[in-house]
């Protein structure tokens, strides 16, 4: 989804209007995406906010971060349908964009692509100079998904359930070429009565497959088509006690990547977060889905899902609030969005190397200064990674958090809790 224009319209709104210093700094905050920063000052500013949409405006938003979808959709449609004019036609379609994905999200894909198709006829009709590409991508995808049900979930287990995992793939017989990734977590996942190890990835949005894996095991395709996949439909796949119905995959069309390692499954956190609390238990190797939520920590909600639905942690050092994303897929790894952030203290380093990294997506390489240590705040708790590699050129234009918390971050923790429900994280 396209960033949400909003920007602009509300900028020039606020200035015409004589703005209040609280409604600009509603719009700052919202212009940058400092979500836990709204979320934090929201309270202390709500009374003295001037302007109506700006208020529905920062409620909204705090709500579609902290995964609150189906109260940022009512907000959402009230901006639309009461504030148009404030906001602007750009930013109401944006918002429109937002609320289909959250119909999507929650199997309503008949209800999306119902209003993806008579927004774009409106649109038509009105002959204005208006780009909905991104309206006839989410009619499409979700016709073709309107055929399946909405995923499901099934538990009779009312007790905590422990899921093993071991930091290496064990299964390697299925196909030829097998070279799986080391060091990751890989837990057991049963289809169709044959159980198989799938990698659990924090940074994977959606679970994935590669093609000879969904051939295998029966995956239908839905006629619905990325630049580096397809959409398609399993009709269940079981996690220990658990049982997903009407499961949507990614199946990936290969990348340079299989020549180095092969993944053929991963579970991604579109199911896993539909289970409100994951809780990695790195002392015994096992992820632990219990039966009643931890209480949320002091210092309150501190992660939050991007439009993308990535997951993001609250971490700052010297230099403010850091975007870091939770990727236990990856190794830890910097990006040069946090040397531009750090450049006079970090330009004085000289030592350097080539790094060489890889996603599903393909290989990039770019040019890193050697940082001795790093410091920062993570969960009430500071945190120091000593040695690692910074890059001073620009590499991938999508790498645009600060530091991706990759596999080691989790494991130097006996305990990591995520709870998807009031988006917190906790590290014991």
């Amino acid at each position: 989804m396209r960033k949400i224009i909003i920007v602009l319209t509300l900028f020039l709104n606020l200035f015409a209007g004589h703005a209040q210093n609280t409604d600009m700094r509603i719009y700052e905050l919202v212009n940058s995406s400092n979500w836990f920063t709204l979320a934090k000052e929201y309270p202390q500013l709500k009374d003295s906010i001037q302007y109506d949409f700006v208020r529905l405006m920062a409620e909204a938003m705090i709500a579609q971060n902290f995964n609150r979808e189906d109260e940022a959709t009512e907000l959402f449609r009230t901006l639309i349908n009461s504030h148009q004019q404030q906001i602007g036609s750009n930013a109401a379609l944006s918002l429109t964009e937002i609320i289909l994905g959250n119909y999507e999200r929650s199997g309503m894909y008949e209800l999306a692509a119902e209003k993806a198709y008579n927004l774009i006829e409106q649109i038509k009709s009105s002959g204005a100079p208006v780009d909905y590409s991104n309206l006839i991508e989410i009619h499409k995808r979700n016709k073709a998904l309107s055929k399946y049900d909405s995923t499901m979930i099934i538990c009779n287990n009312m007790k905590d359930m422990a899921i093993p995992f071991t930091m290496e793939k064990t299964d390697t017989l299925l196909f030829d070429n097998q070279n799986p990734v080391p060091n990751r977590y890989y837990i057991p996942v049963t289809i169709h009565g044959t159980t198989h190890q799938f990698m659990f990835d924090t940074g994977a949005t959606i679970t994935y497959l590669s093609k000879r894996f969904a051939d295998f095991v029966g995956v239908e395709y839905i006629g619905y088509s990325y630049s580096n996949g397809d959409l398609g439909y399993l009709d269940s796949l079981e996690l220990g006690d658990i049982t997903f119905k009407n499961v949507i995959v990614l199946v990936h069309n290969g990348t340079p990547l299989d020549s180095v390692c092969t993944i053929d499954a991963v579970l991604g956190m579109n199911l896993v977060r539909k289970l409100d609390e994951l809780r990695i238990d790195n002392k015994n190797n096992q992820l632990i889905f219990p039966a009643k939520q931890s209480k949320m920590p002091e210092y309150g909600p501190n992660i939050v899902r991007d439009a993308s639905q990535l997951l993001f942690v609250e971490a700052t050092d010297t230099k403010g609030l850091l975007t870091v994303l939770l990727d236990s897929g990856a190794e830890t790894g910097f990006s040069y969005h946090y040397f531009t952030k750090h450049r006079n203290e970090l330009s004085q380093l000289r030592g350097t190397k080539e790094i060489v990294g890889g996603t599903v997506d393909g290989f990039h390489s770019t040019m890193a200064l050697h940082v001795p240590s790093v410091k920062f705040s993570v969960c009430n708790q500071e945190l120091e990674m000593k040695d690692v590699y910074v890059p001073y050129m620009k590499g991938r234009s999508t790498d645009w958090h600060d530091i991706a918390f990759g596999i080691d971050f989790f494991r130097r923790y006996d305990y990591v809790t995520l709870n998807f429900k009031e988006m917190f994280m906790v590290i014991e």
